[in-house]
């Protein structure tokens, strides 16, 4: 497989460069015994130009005549960019790839140093040379798009370098938590927090409420100055009602029993429990004649 002299093309992105060879020829140009040898495109005129006397009609192994990488002769070895040439009878053969750190990469292998994968394909008579950065973590190499899991956290592989995606949850079947996500299960709060911009945490908390001191897990119920409370999942209040000598009404209920009155309302944010005598007839008379005596 014949390979010549390389005109490198460089196609740049963050992580990411490729070289491209190109085919250019040594020219030769039989004039009486001599043969004239310029780099493809030049005349005979080339100040580059080389002369090869010809004895007997006998033609000797030819040098190769770049336009960018001066003169090799036949059998030598050059490098020229990304590219390694050996030099075949005025053609110059691509023989490996030159990482920029001076690794070699033979035709056709992948090679991974320093964060670095490196390319060296081969697709007919062309050779590219090519590298994209990686991620290197806990003693393995990760491409660009890769994810992964570190613990709690899921890891993803970018140009930049390794980036949090998020937070697997506790004691669940592969269960994500994007960045900055909180969920409730079974009485727990799972939080993947950011922290800081590139910093992430996980975090998991029992749930319950505290009131006037007291604390109180899920579910639970209980009654401070006649309101009845249960305790959320969430971690807030709920106002269930009111309760007076075992009679329990439901929050916004009025009820008349026996001569007395019991209100069970809010206001705002705050619950109220009322219960005062009213010989009237129906409720909405006893709440009137009270709401009367309050406006005195």
């Amino acid at each position: 497989m014949l390979f010549s002299i390389l005109i490198a093309l460089c196609l740049c992105r963050h992580g990411f460069a490729e070289f491209h060879s190109s085919i250019v020829e040594t020219v030769n140009h039989q004039e009486g015994d001599k043969i004239i040898l310029t780099a493809h495109g030049m005349g005979i005129d080339d100040a580059n130009r080389v002369v090869i006397p010809v004895h007997n009609g006998r033609i000797p192994p030819l040098p190769c005549v770049t336009a960018n990488a001066g003169t090799h002769e036949h059998g030598s070895t050059f490098t020229r960019n990304n590219f390694h040439y050996s030099c075949n009878n005025g053609t110059a053969e691509v023989v490996a790839c030159i990482a920029d750190d001076g690794s070699v990469i033979q035709l056709g292998r992948t090679f991974v140093r320093s964060g670095m994968k490196h390319f060296c394909n081969v697709d007919g008579d062309n050779v590219t040379y090519k590298q994209e950065a990686m991620c290197y973590e806990n003693g393995v190499h990760y491409n660009i798009g890769d994810s992964f899991r570190n613990g709690s956290f899921k890891l993803v592989c970018k140009e930049q370098g390794i980036h949090v995606d998020g937070c697997y949850m506790q004691n669940s079947f592969g269960q994500v938590l994007q960045a900055g996500e909180s969920r409730i299960e079974n009485g727990k709060r799972h939080e993947c927090e950011i922290i800081a911009p590139g910093k992430v945490r996980y975090v998991v908390k029992m749930l319950g409420c505290t009131h006037e001191g007291q604390q109180y897990s899920t579910g639970q119920m209980w009654t401070h100055q006649h309101i009845r409370y249960q305790c959320k999942n969430d971690g807030n209040l709920s106002v269930l009602g009111c309760v007076d000598d075992g009679l329990f009404m439901e929050l916004g209920r009025d009820l008349l029993m026996n001569g007395i009155a019991h209100r069970c309302y809010q206001v705002g944010s705050t619950t109220f429990y009322h219960k005062f005598g009213c010989d009237r007839s129906s409720l909405s008379e006893c709440v009137a004649e009270m709401m009367h005596r309050r406006a005195k």
